[in-house]
């Protein structure tokens, strides 16, 4: 098995096991996730589920070419939060957070104060999208 590294200037180590191709065959992973901000957390993953969607995208089974690889799938993960950012005050280290399909909206549209951020048309998928600062997502 091969690994693949992806680094960036700034951010956290990470390892995980990502696809490498529509095989689906899941290899290690090393990459750098961007850097806590002002109103994110960060966490020790310590338990990631892996349903079938995932399957699917990691293998490419719908065709979704917005989708591209590595893909390090899950999107249900729970951890202990390690890092909090300065506007955060919901969650203090060492609290157990959980993280859906997405991991954030535009904070500002109706949606998000009608607390529907899933439908936020600005949200960000918790795998193979990109952060509003351009960062790229990678799941659990």
């Amino acid at each position: 098995m091969s690994e693949t590294i992806l680094s960036s200037a700034e951010g956290v180590q990470a390892y995980e096991w990502a696809a490498r191709d529509s095989s689906g065959i899941l290899s290690p992973f090393h990459f750098t996730r961007k850097t806590t901000g002002s109103n994110d957390i960060s966490m020790k993953i310590l338990y990631c589920g892996i349903c079938h969607s995932d399957l699917n995208l990691a293998k490419d089974e719908v065709g979704m070419t917005i989708y591209r690889y590595p893909i390090v799938p899950g999107h249900e993960i729970v951890g202990e939060v390690t890092e909090v950012g300065s506007n955060v005050t919901k969650f203090k280290v060492g609290d157990i957070a959980g993280v859906g399909c997405m991991v954030v909206s535009c904070g500002s549209c109706n949606n998000r104060t009608r607390d529907l951020e899933s439908y936020c048309p600005n949200m960000v998928w918790t795998y193979n999208k990109h952060y509003h600062d351009g960062s790229r997502t990678f799941g659990g």
